[in-house]
């Protein structure tokens, strides 16, 4: 089953599974990471790829100018459109590529570790043309040195079931040399999320009074130094202007 065929099934099957208490949880402090790494704000325009039934971006809408959202899904693209009626300043398209324009912010979330690395590399540089001078690609991704990979086997069935065939943990490091070979400058890594997001994915019956306690414990673990590096996911910022020469 390719990419576009797994998605389209999975968002027509799973579409109640992003309204769970845990979800929202995982897309609220998403957004409010976005919005803290990348100071967006209403004079701002954004292409989000990857951009799935746009969770994470209605809760962006009323903080910024615009969003065009991008998927390769045309059943995510309905459900996204149907979900944001209402708000004029998100729009979504069916593509599983960079769509032209001029934007302040390229967004990937969860999105590039779909790709192998030359895809990754074609990515980065696309984005980079549709920014605007001083434009801010901002990704997360799940991170290879996370520590909740090691219960993989565990619940093997579960993941599978929920991840397409091409998905991959990212190393941090080496997403970042890439963004540099693609002419970023000011790359930044940050871990944003513990076990709070695989944990929505594998027990989304988790009941509402839970969400709360396991968000502030998820905070706690992002909060110590040597244990934060084996964290679930990672974001990524970086700006479309190269250093200058020295």
């Amino acid at each position: 089953m390719n990419e576009r065929d797994y998605h389209d099934e999975h968002y027509a099957a799973e579409a109640a599974l992003f309204e769970t208490p845990l979800f929202r949880r995982v897309h609220d402090r998403a957004a409010r990471q976005f919005l803290r790494a990348t100071r967006a704000g209403r004079s701002h325009r954004i292409l989000s790829l990857g951009c799935g039934e746009g969770s994470i971006e209605r809760r962006l809408a009323p903080h910024v100018g615009a969003i065009v959202g991008v998927d390769i899904s045309s059943v995510a693209i309905a459900q996204a459109r149907a979900k944001s009626a209402g708000l004029a300043n998100l729009s979504f398209e069916i593509s599983a590529e960079v769509v032209p324009g001029e934007f302040d912010i390229v967004a990937a979330f969860a999105f590039l570790h779909h790709l192998d690395d030359a895809a990754i590399a074609r990515t980065l540089r696309a984005a980079r043309d549709v920014l605007r001078p001083g434009g801010l690609l901002y990704s997360s991704d799940p991170s290879r040195q996370r520590l909740v990979g090691l219960f993989r086997r565990v619940v093997r069935e579960t993941y599978e079931r929920h991840h397409s065939p091409d998905e991959r943990a990212l190393e941090p490091a080496a997403l970042v040399r890439m963004c540099r070979e693609a002419g970023y400058s000011e790359v930044t890594t940050e871990y944003t999320d513990y076990f709070l997001g695989p944990l929505a994915w594998l027990a989304p019956a988790t009941p509402a009074r839970l969400a709360g306690p396991l968000e502030s414990l998820d905070n706690l673990a992002l909060g110590i130094p040597l244990l934060r590096r084996t964290a679930s996911t990672f974001s990524l910022c970086a700006c479309s202007i190269p250093s200058s020469p020295r």
